[in-house]
């Protein structure tokens, strides 16, 4: 839910844009540029990459944060009458709202071919496990429970009713595992194929029976930083899965890049034990503590060697394993931040599932601000923080 994610305005192509954002055509500084993508995309250090010809909008003087922050300004113009029903709203991983049969959470994502597929790739049943699993890992990260997806389909001319009946079966059976069901949605001619999925949810409950959910913007000084399973493996894989390597490790990393699991019952627990803020791992764990951190105006130390790595990574990259599990994205672990106290709890529970990897050393930072430290002390710039939609 916006989370950085403006999947809705980037995933338009270029002849509807001025009809779905009207606002922006007095934004000069926003350009068309040609780039590709995520899930089948070949993503450099850099931050270029090599593939497709996706259209996205890039801006050069604009950053990601400052573009949602401008189009927030129309989200919270129109909710002034009913501001009250808003609990959480754009900056989180998805929306909390109020409503006459208790608080309902909101999330939604977009894929599109070229950008975040490849549809000759033909792994359609992939693909509709991996669209679920994004929508799912957004309530995960919130500690709520998935209820109704509804499913837009963009459908060029000559794709098979096979396709879409592949990536159905792929989606419904994340969500038959994990919780939530599709219950309707739309169909539109496309020249481009895209599928929009947007799930509901409701929050969970503390011990004492309260709703509650987890937020970005609730870290304080002091607590530990987790994360909840080890990170790199799904970048991995995309490399691994574009050059066509055949080494059994390298498959065990291509299958965490397509198929991820949500959260959710992790999410449930830390609710249930107090935790407070969380999020998930979707575009890289720097960028994605980043956002925490500004959202909850506090600095953080990351101990590098302290960051879980999966075995299959490091044998697959060696030393590279590192920047992949601090910037790669899309393993859709939760990273939260809680007490010393309330971690003893949950490492009870969860046993070495729970990974401790810094901690947030200072508050009254309104930019929020992320440091990684070496073996020896030292500062480390990792080589890729994670994904930024108009940057790369």
């Amino acid at each position: 839910m916006y989370d950085s994610e403006i999947e809705w305005i980037i995933d338009a192509a270029p002849p509807t844009l001025t009809a779905i954002v009207p606002e922006i055509r007095g934004c000069p500084n926003i350009i068309i540029q040609m780039k590709d993508s995520l899930l089948s995309g070949d993503r450099h250090d850099d931050g270029n990459i090599a593939g497709s010809d996706a259209a996205y909008i890039a801006n050069r003087d604009m950053s990601e944060f400052e573009l949602i922050d401008r189009l927030a300004a129309f989200g919270v113009a129109e909710n002034l009458k009913n501001a009250e029903s808003v609990l959480t709203g754009i900056g989180d991983d998805a929306a909390v709202v109020s409503t006459p049969s208790g608080e309902l959470l909101l999330t939604t994502d977009a894929i599109v071919d070229g950008v975040h597929f490849r549809s000759v790739d033909e792994r359609w049943y992939d693909i509709g496990w991996k669209c679920a699993v994004s929508n799912l890992s957004d309530i995960a990260a919130m500690g709520g429970i998935p209820d109704h997806a509804l499913v837009t389909l963009g459908v060029p001319k000559g794709v098979s009713a096979e396709t879409f009946s592949d990536f159905y079966s792929g989606m419904n059976e994340a969500f038959a595992q994990f919780g939530g069901r599709v219950v309707g949605g739309d169909v539109v001619s496309s020249p481009t194929m895209f599928i929009n999925l947007a799930l509901t949810g409701h929050p969970s409950q503390t011990r004492d029976g309260v709703s509650a959910w987890l937020r970005r913007d609730a870290a304080r000084t002091g607590d530990l930083v987790c994360v909840t399973g080890p990170l790199g493996g799904s970048a991995g894989g995309l490399e691994v899965l574009l050059s066509g390597d055949t080494n059994p490790s390298g498959q065990v990393l291509v299958d965490r890049h397509f198929h991820p699991t949500p959260r959710l019952e992790i999410g449930k627990l830390l609710v249930e034990s107090g935790v407070l803020c969380a999020m998930d791992v979707s575009d890289g764990l720097i960028g994605d503590l980043e956002k925490l951190a500004r959202a909850s105006n506090v600095g953080i130390a990351v101990e590098m060697a302290d960051v879980p790595v999966p075995t299959e990574l490091i044998f697959m990259f060696g030393t590279r394993a590192i920047d992949l599990a601090l910037g790669g994205g899309e393993d859709y672990e939760l990273v939260f931040t809680t007490t010393e106290a309330i971690h003893k709890t949950l490492s009870s529970a969860l046993g070495p599932d729970i990974k401790v990897i810094g901690r947030v050393t200072e508050g009254n930072v309104p930019t929020g601000e992320v440091k990684v430290f070496d073996a020896t002390g030292a500062v480390y710039e990792p080589v890729h923080k994670g994904w930024d939609h108009l940057d790369g």
